[in-house]
């Protein structure tokens, strides 16, 4: 845990938990009016940014995280009150927080008030951030050897751009979730002062360490871009020049065609017709599949 606690250390359990921490998924509106009612802890459908209401002050975050071999977009409203956490979440369990009890069941002091609650949980996700910008970093120098030596037709370019594209949203989207996390540990920080301040205050740097890296990740995505798009106009300056040598080679020999055209023989003439008939018929016709390269905006 970043930062010390010298609060004695309890024997960590989920009934101690339970004392300051109120998991709410999302789709139990019976408890949600429970604790509406009785606490007066309220989730608007929509909110985007920090807001306080009565006893409560709210911290919307946005994120991704890993499920496999793919990241699932997710979204959970923290409410911080003086005697309770209350997390508004997609479902309970909920796996990014699971990083969060076990950070309290190391260090079950922190189980001893909602701040101690709140600085795992934005410890939880702060990890979850760290762990995504780390696996998009992977993809993006995979990606970033694979333009080197990229020979590929159409279908392998439209996959590259992909990748890169889901690669800058997604960085885009830890950028913004290190900024709630940040809004919530200041938040923090100013209404409890005491033993949680040094390891709030490394949260804090642990917090921009993340933004500043998933800033990295974005600029090398976007200098990968740029070699896809330089890749791209390589291999349209040599097909351009390419159908100019053929045109340069081509239109003499149709003005000498068409010069001796009349005095051909009927069997010739025809054979040469019946030749540029099957060439037309077997060119790519407006609704055949494409395999031009997609253009790089």
């Amino acid at each position: 845990m970043s930062g010390s606690l010298s609060l004695p250390v309890d024997r960590f359990d989920t009934e101690v938990l339970g004392l300051h921490w109120i998991p709410l998924p999302e789709a139990d509106e019976n408890t949600a009016a429970v604790l509406r009612e009785r606490l007066g802890v309220d989730f608007p459908p929509v909110a985007d940014e920090p807001w306080e209401s009565g006893d409560f002050a709210y911290f919307p975050v946005t994120f991704r995280y890993p499920r496999g071999e793919s990241l699932v977009d997710a979204r959970v409203v923290l409410a911080l009150g003086a005697d309770f956490v209350v997390t508004r979440q997609p479902a309970e369990p909920f796996v990014p927080f699971d990083a969060a009890v076990a950070e309290m069941a190391r260090t079950p002091a922190l189980t001893r008030s909602p701040h101690g609650v709140l600085y795992a949980l934005l410890r939880a996700l702060n990890e979850t951030s760290e762990r995504v910008v780390a696996q998009v970093a992977d993809d993006v120098d995979a990606l970033a050897g694979l333009v080197g030596g990229l020979s590929g037709g159409a279908g392998v370019l439209r996959d590259v751009s992909a990748r890169l594209d889901r690669a800058e949203r997604t960085v885009a989207q830890v950028r913004e979730t290190q900024r709630g996390l940040a809004r919530a540990a200041r938040y923090l920080r100013a209404v409890h002062t005491g033993e949680l301040g040094a390891p709030v205050a490394a949260l804090l740097a642990e917090t921009e360490a993340a933004d500043a890296r998933a800033q990295g990740v974005h600029d090398r995505v976007r200098h990968v871009e740029g070699a896809l798009a330089a890749h791209l106009e390589v291999r349209r300056t040599r097909l351009r020049t390419l159908l100019a040598l053929c045109a340069a080679g081509l239109v003499p020999l149709l003005m000498i065609l068409g010069y001796l055209w009349p005095s051909l023989p009927d069997p010739l003439r025809g054979r040469i017709a019946e030749l540029c008939r099957e060439a037309a018929g077997s060119a790519p016709t407006a609704r055949g599949p494409s395999t031009a390269p997609r253009h790089m905006g």
